[in-house]
């Protein structure tokens, strides 16, 4: 059929196996844009928690668990539960700074707190299996 318009709810249902009956709602979502390939994107919400404190700097750990993963994400921006916006800026290595693998460093707007809660919003991928 046609292509649905942008901002037309979409929903995604599976069946149930052979010994039970019914369905069940495995995604739920918004058309953005219409395109012949569309992309599958799903909301990631990544939580930190600060462990030193330099002015505006501050080093973030239990985020990710690796350097790998923090490279990824460098330059993607924060935000902490006051409300102060930042942005990654490099993976830490092991130990430095008395970090653990995934530590990095984020540069805020303002001074965060020790007791904030950085949050970061990203959008990733899904692969779909073709049928």
């Amino acid at each position: 059929g046609a292509p649905p318009p942008p901002n037309t709810g979409v929903i995604a249902v599976q069946k149930a196996g052979a010994g039970q009956a019914g369905w069940r709602v495995s995604a739920s979502g918004v058309v953005t844009s219409v395109e012949a390939a569309p992309a599958i994107v799903k909301k990631l919400k990544l939580v930190g928690h600060p462990y030193k404190i330099h002015k505006h700097t501050a080093f973030i750990g239990g985020m990710f668990n690796s350097g790998l993963e923090v490279a990824k994400f460098e330059g993607a921006s924060l935000r902490t539960v006051s409300g102060i916006r930042g942005t990654i800026k490099k993976a830490l290595r092991e130990g430095v700074g008395g970090g653990k693998d995934g530590s990095f460093r984020a540069t805020f707007e303002d001074k965060p707190l020790l007791s904030d809660t950085v949050f970061l919003r990203a959008w990733v991928a899904v692969d779909l299996p073709r049928l």
